[in-house]
């Protein structure tokens, strides 16, 4: 065992040695109780585990606190709801008359795009 790979191993699984793969736990048990190196990276994963413990204690959101928020969020307006679908509406249409009363031919933007995309390019 050398310091990269307990390092990875205590990276990986934490400063517990429960949860290290059995394969290698003895071997990097081993070489924890006789490495300075490794006695540093286990104080310093054994700092991170308490802080991710600590953090796992913490109340979930109660769902009366979530209700109540969701209460607060206004409601869109039939009127709002409409005048947005009757804008989208026009614009769809509007998309279509432009598209369909473009001209063709010697266009100079779709001479231009040809030249940028090759000969066989049609808008």
């Amino acid at each position: 065992m050398d310091a990269a790979r307990f390092e990875a191993i205590v990276a990986a699984y934490g400063a517990d040695a429960a949860r290290w793969p059995e394969a290698e736990r003895a071997a990097a048990q081993a070489f924890a109780q006789t490495s300075s190196e490794a006695q540093a990276i286990l104080a310093e994963a054994h700092a991170l585990d308490a802080l991710l413990a600590a953090d796992a204690d913490e109340a979930p959101v109660s769902v009366t606190l979530t209700r109540r928020l969701m209460r607060t969020i206004p409601s869109p307006s039939p009127q709002r709801v409409w005048g947005v679908a009757a804008a989208l509406a026009a614009c769809a249409v509007l998309g279509v008359v432009v598209g369909y009363n473009s001209p063709q031919g010697d266009d100079p933007a779709m001479t231009a795009l040809g030249a940028a995309f090759g000969e066989g390019f049609e808008g």
